[in-house]
């Protein structure tokens, strides 16, 4: 009797080497879940910062509460980028681009990059 080769099936156990223990797995998760919490907070902060800078691109008015509150919150973020530059002065109400904000935002994400690379390389150390 004659087996079709197409129609047997084969089983085949593959060996692999782990090394990581349960610990270490556990480890990584964690701190991978660390890297996560960081980019969340950052996108969270270079977000409204963005936003803050839609704001002033069409001019805001401060006396609208929302525009008020994001330029109330992102204010502390911003202030040691302001007079880096030499762009003008803030003038609320009127349209102009802040690159002071834009700036701030791009040092924060490299800053949060740096952070989470450093986490990541101390976690392969370990």
């Amino acid at each position: 009797m004659n087996e079709d080769p197409t129609t047997k099936r084969t089983t085949e156990v593959v060996e692999t080497n782990a090394t990581a223990t349960a610990p270490e797995v556990e480890h990584d998760r964690q701190v991978s879940k660390v890297t996560q919490i960081i980019w969340y907070i950052a996108g969270v902060l270079i977000a409204l910062l963005l936003v803050r800078a839609v704001l002033a691109m069409l001019g805001a008015n401060l006396d609208n509460s929302f525009a008020s509150f994001i330029y109330a919150l992102t204010d502390p973020l911003v202030a040691p980028f302001r007079g880096l530059l030499q762009v003008g002065e803030f003038q609320a109400g009127v349209s102009r681009l802040e690159v002071e904000t834009l700036l701030a935002a791009a040092v924060y994400a490299l800053v949060t990059w740096g952070i989470t690379k450093a986490v990541d390389l101390a976690r392969k150390d370990v």
